[in-house]
């Protein structure tokens, strides 16, 4: 069995994705990962781009938001896409570290990630969640 990973969902006006991960920092990455397939990214090889970015407490569905909010403003407002994220929990947040590329090209849009019936999901087998994405 896959332990992580993510799917499109049909949506009736904007796009969902099926994410699932082993634990919540996996389910993030994949989300992330998910969420730049939604949008057709592809970067630039030809040089690293390294930044930090801090999530504050909340629940795992705000975390969850506030994260993919974060990646979607660095991919789409300056132009950076990642490939790499390092997760360090402390009481107050998440600092994340992130590594990657310069944005090559986008097919689609994404205006917002949204709270519409987002609820994260602990299972025997991990974490799962749907997203939905204003578009």
């Amino acid at each position: 069995m896959i332990l992580h990973g993510f799917e499109e969902v049909d949506h009736t006006a904007d796009i969902a994705l099926r994410v699932w991960g082993e634990d919540f920092y996996s389910l993030l990455k994949q989300a992330a990962r998910g969420m730049y397939a939604l949008m057709g990214a592809v970067k630039h090889r030809n040089s690293e781009i390294e930044q930090q970015f801090f999530v504050p407490q909340g629940s795992l569905e705000t975390k969850l938001v506030d994260f993919l909010s974060e990646i979607l403003y660095l991919c789409e407002d300056k132009g950076y896409l990642f490939d790499t994220f390092d997760l360090v929990d402390r009481s107050d947040g998440l600092i994340v570290k992130v590594k990657g590329s310069p944005v090559k090209s986008i097919d689609r849009t994404i205006k917002a990630v949204t709270f519409h019936n987002l609820e994260v999901k602990e299972t025997s087998k991990g974490f799962t969640t749907l997203i939905t994405f204003d578009v």
